[in-house]
């Protein structure tokens, strides 16, 4: 994900090892807006627990109200973004390392349900109302609280438990490896744009430019840029503008118009106008506040 988190973002709790195939983090929300911009994972199946608030959750083109205590599943190569919808939000995400899980090679989980799950042979249901999925994943927020001897054999064991409950019940699509390939290559188009995007944000980035990227025609990139993203071209390369802008400012390591000039905009005037539509305030009075809000 190449965006910073929108509005004020305490992670309040954190488990993150590389070498471990589960990641929990917990975020607090303290003003609506969007949560992060559209992304996909290529590995991890990532798990969203609200525990507090309400939320809004695009993904696939589908829309999603979301409110505690809501299970939503993003499946590997998911199109996904968010919205908070309330005053005050909390949740978590689960990230669930599919390649770290499968190289246990635990016979014959690996083989049967891991691979087609991380091949996308195997798509999972969304949006879950299941208690004992619920359950599995406050256990696993416990563990993680409490980190006592053996935390990481019991959140590995509530992860098997929770994939078995999923394969069981909330199992929604099988494809054929040919058909799988299809839907990877359509994601992927958009995995690359945003790449591109990413590389080349500090100059014009052209519709014809991004839709070449992505192998569509200008009007299709367009309404399928807009329908998977919420966002037109332009407001989503502005946007990442003023991110990185913000990161800048935060550590301090220029002022207002080396930040402006430092992520593509040749106009100071027209940075400030940016930067307010995104921040809610000048780039001035963001120096002179906290700089606790993040986007």
């Amino acid at each position: 994900m190449t965006c910073l988190e929108n509005m004020m973002d305490h992670t309040l709790m954190k488990l993150t090892d590389i070498s471990f195939p589960v990641s929990i983090i917990e975020h607090l929300k303290t003003r609506p807006g969007p949560l992060f911009d559209a992304h996909l994972h290529e590995h991890y199946l990532q798990i969203f627990y609200f525990t507090y608030g309400k939320a809004n959750m695009y993904y696939n083109q589908t829309a999603c109200n979301i409110q505690s205590p809501d299970v939503l599943l993003i499946n590997r190569h998911e199109l996904h973004y968010g919205e908070n919808a309330s005053s005050e939000l909390r949740y978590f995400v689960f990230r669930i390392d599919l390649r770290l899980l499968s190289s246990y090679h635990i016979a014959p989980c690996s083989q049967k349900y891991l691979e087609p799950l991380e091949n996308g042979l195997v798509f999972l249901q969304n949006h879950i109302e299941n208690q004992n999925i619920s359950a599995m994943l406050k256990r696993m927020i416990e563990e993680c609280k409490k980190r006592q001897d053996g935390y990481e054999f019991e959140i590995l064991a509530c992860v098997f438990e929770l994939l078995g409950e999923l394969f069981r019940n909330h199992k929604e699509k099988s494809y054929t490896p040919k058909y799988s390939e299809m839907l990877m290559k359509k994601t992927k188009r958009f995995a690359d744009v945003f790449d591109y995007i990413e590389k080349n944000y500090t100059r014009d980035i052209s519709l014809a430019e991004a839709s070449t990227v992505a192998h569509m025609s200008e009007g299709y990139f367009c309404r399928m840029f807009r329908q998977s993203t919420g966002r037109t071209l332009t407001d989503y390369v502005n946007r990442l503008r003023i991110e990185k802008s913000v990161l800048l400012l935060n550590q301090g390591v220029c002022n207002v118009t080396e930040a402006a000039m430092s992520v593509g905009f040749d106009d100071i005037n027209y940075f400030s106008r940016v930067f307010k539509k995104y921040m809610k305030q000048s780039p001035a009075n963001y120096l002179q506040n906290d700089r606790k809000y993040f986007l």
